[in-house]
């Protein structure tokens, strides 16, 4: 049963009512909605069957104390926000409530000043795992490994074309930037078209040798050069009844474009070495990341093939001219190349420095960079802006230094958090040691940690 409520949920349990009574009345002074409940049993009932943004619960409870509706909880849901209530004598039980996933606790009787902290700090996590959750699913109904699955205006007009044109078995070139998804979206033209069960041949240009491309494009017989012990097919045979896409066409040189112009206008073609005529039915879809027309304007480029090609064309915008689609995409490498179950989420911090970023490696290179990200960030819950390295931006910093759309806050909280990671090493670990030497509270350990 799903909560509806457009105010975040509070649910309020413990058999004291009088305590009961006063933090309802103070949390819906704040405009929230706030249900309560008298026993832990009951409590268990009601987070299993509402959606609940917070619950703020006593430790001792009748039928279930809280220690044991927090570990069901979190059972389910690793999430959920739990604010724990204790008496000072059972300081001991709040500390770990916190090592089992208690987000804090307070100390009865508490001020009503720490109440209202504490529960604004908890709802700032509730709405940033919130969005998160929220991008994670509609990044699932469309995940981004499509290419027309963006919010952007020219993405979407490529889309409302895509269907009509890879219905026909015009030739398209496609134009774009290292990394844009080019060859997503030639494989997606296939797709849509009336060859899709028929072969999806990709020849690089760019990654072969020169000298090997036409052998690599029409094959070769056997004996036609050194080395060629047997007879080869070429791409273009193989792509027969299909879609040949030639990525990085700019790269073909002058010998085998005249060929495979020849090959598109008669439809047939000789492997190297050969003297006999192959017939095949071709569809191709070009990509280029540079202008073939200023290429053809310098020499460059066969002017016939070009104009032989230029039926359809296509271009991709640059990541940096589509903002709106860093932080889904983002969200799905992420979902992608986690290793673990409880994925980790974005901070806002994090989200910002991605969408502050030029990306001139484009898509390609948002991908690395979230890779290494899972790298750096361990099993840590959330990701943060350090864990997401560019690549003119270098690994290591000193402490000191403030990095790359860091705020001075942000730069005092990370050394902070090492100095008290450190402590607490050289105290094997005992946070009440190090709250002892450091000279703060067990709480200011937990909230930093």
């Amino acid at each position: 049963m799903a909560n509806q409520r457009d105010k975040p949920l509070i649910l309020v349990a413990g058999d004291e009512e009088n305590i009961r009574l006063l933090l309802a009345k103070v949390l819906r002074a704040a405009d929230l909605d706030v249900v309560t409940v008298d026993n832990g049993q009951k409590a268990l009932d009601y987070i299993l069957n509402h959606r609940v943004a917070i619950t703020i619960m006593d430790i001792r409870m009748p039928k279930m104390d809280g220690m044991e509706v927090l570990k069901r909880i979190k059972a389910q849901d690793p999430d959920a926000i739990i604010i724990m209530l204790t008496a000072f004598a059972t300081i001991k039980a709040a500390v770990e409530a916190m090592r089992d996933g208690a987000f804090d606790y307070l100390t009865k009787p508490f001020e009503i000043d720490d109440l209202r902290v504490s529960v604004d700090r908890a709802l700032k996590v509730w709405h940033l795992i919130e969005e998160n959750r929220s991008l994670r699913a509609l990044v699932k109904r469309n995940p981004p490994n499509n290419i027309l699955c963006s919010n952007n205006p020219k993405m979407r007009k490529i889309e409302a074309l895509l269907k009509k044109i890879a219905k026909s078995d015009y030739t398209i070139t496609i134009y774009g930037e290292t990394g844009t998804g080019k060859s997503l979206l030639a494989k997606a033209i296939h797709e849509y078209s009336n060859r899709k069960d028929a072969p999806f041949v990709w020849l690089n240009c760019a990654a072969l040798p020169e000298h090997l491309i036409e052998s690599e494009l029409f094959g070769y017989e056997k004996g036609a050069f050194t080395g060629a012990t047997q007879q080869k097919k070429g791409q273009l045979e193989m792509a027969d009844k299909g879609t040949l896409f030639l990525d990085e066409l700019s790269i073909l040189s002058p010998s085998a474009q005249g060929k495979l112009l020849l090959a598109l206008q008669e439809g047939e073609f000789q492997r190297v070495g050969g003297n006999r005529p192959i017939q095949v039915d071709v569809r191709i879809v070009a990509a280029s990341n540079q202008p073939l027309k200023a290429m053809v304007e310098r020499g460059e480029f066969r002017a016939d093939l070009f104009y032989r090609l230029n039926v359809i064309n296509l271009e991709l915008p640059p990541l940096r001219e589509r903002p709106e689609d860093i932080i889904p995409l983002t969200h799905y490498f992420i979902s992608r190349y986690s290793n673990t179950e409880n994925v980790p989420m974005l901070t806002p911090e994090a989200a910002r420095k991605l969408l502050s970023y030029h990306w001139p490696g484009n898509i390609r290179e948002l991908e690395n960079v979230v890779k290494q990200a899972l790298v750096l960030n361990g099993n840590e819950r959330w990701m943060s802006p350090e864990h997401f390295v560019f690549c003119e931006e270098p690994i290591k910093y000193d402490e000191c230094t403030l990095r790359p759309n860091e705020t001075l806050k942000d730069a005092l909280t990370r050394i902070e958090r090492k100095i008290i990671r450190s402590v607490l090493n050289d105290c094997d670990n005992k946070i009440a040691k190090a709250a002892e030497v450091l000279g703060v509270s067990v709480r200011t350990i937990y909230r930093h940690l």
